[in-house]
């Protein structure tokens, strides 16, 4: 197996902004903090030998979207 389905994440502030999960916490103060919470927004993949996260593409909306395309290369 080369590929597991996980949920694919992001910070997202109030205002709508976005932030990954894999960088530095987005708020600049802890005031900032409250603003941004953690939301799923679909379906990834990591590779399971280098732990690398997506495929360089939006994630996909349904688990079963991320299965069949986890089929073609498990």
């Amino acid at each position: 197996m080369k590929f597991e389905i996980i949920e694919s994440k992001h910070w997202k502030h109030s205002a709508g902004m976005t932030a990954s999960l894999y960088g530095a916490v987005p708020w600049t103060s802890e005031a900032d903090r409250q603003n941004w919470s953690i939301q799923v927004v679909g379906y990834t993949v990591r590779n399971i030998k280098t732990g690398t996260v997506g495929i360089g593409r939006k994630p996909f909306k349904t688990y079963q979207e991320a299965v069949e395309f986890v089929s073609q290369f498990n």
